[in-house]
């Protein structure tokens, strides 16, 4: 019920978008899987072309309607224009949005380049296991804190399962979880901690706080070796 309602606020708020815009509105897509759960509803609106004045009528949408987050305002360009500085995020949202309002989904007609993709996908590992480094150093005495950081940056990682998944020309799901175990198989490493924090996250159910500091290291230790193997992978 919650998902039908949801959907229905978003096809409403497509349709005040196109009263408003006109000829100028694309598409409006809808977020189905973004791994978070929200009361608000995520949309994805593409226009031939951002202006001033567009920008004031789509904020006019959006203050007078409830229930509807902040859409992700795209034009024809900027798709254009993207898939090669941001192929992780183009992915993760071909995979997780469907077409709700317009003739046709503009994401379809989009290309993901293997290379700039591996590259991104690198980046973005290498990136977050720096930050855990970081994050220990200023969190080590504190067990709690420790604990949130594995459960909040966990979810992170999902949008990175499914580029490495593509790079290694396996098939994607929507479940985290499959995803997280197809990656194992495909680069034949183990992520068990990983999947006890991912498990962990999703029921709601922090590890014990006595487990904290070893499982954090075997955490960090995992996702180091996911990275070495981002930069391994070849063209399937």
């Amino acid at each position: 019920m919650g998902q039908d309602t949801n959907r229905e606020k978003a096809l409403r708020f497509a349709t005040d978008c196109a009263s408003a815009l006109g000829a100028d509105l694309r598409a409006v897509l809808v977020q189905c899987d973004t791994g978070i759960r929200t009361d608000s509803v995520s949309t994805v609106m593409i226009v031939s072309r951002i202006t001033t004045p567009l920008l004031r009528q789509v904020a006019g949408v959006t203050q007078r309607r409830k229930g509807v987050a902040l859409p992700l305002l795209l034009d024809d360009e900027y798709l254009a224009t993207s898939c090669d500085v941001f192929p992780l995020e183009i992915l993760t949202l071909m995979d997780s949005c469907e077409l709700l309002w317009g003739g046709s989904n503009p994401l379809d007609g989009l290309a993901i380049d293997h290379d700039h993709l591996r590259l991104e996908v690198e980046q973005q590992l290498k990136g977050k296991v720096l930050h855990l480094r970081q994050a220990f150093l200023a969190e080590a005495s504190d067990k709690r804190g420790l604990q949130i950081l594995m459960l909040d940056s966990s979810s992170g990682f999902e949008a990175i399962m499914r580029g490495l998944l593509m790079l290694a020309g396996r098939e994607r799901t929507a479940v985290a979880a499959v995803n997280t175990r197809e990656v194992e198989r495909a680069l034949g490493i183990s992520l068990e901690t990983f999947r006890t924090i991912q498990a962990a996250r999703e029921q709601g159910k922090p590890p014990p706080a006595a487990d904290i500091e070893p499982l954090f290291h075997r955490y960090l230790s995992e996702l180091t070796e996911l990275a070495r193997a981002a930069d391994r992978i070849t063209r399937p």
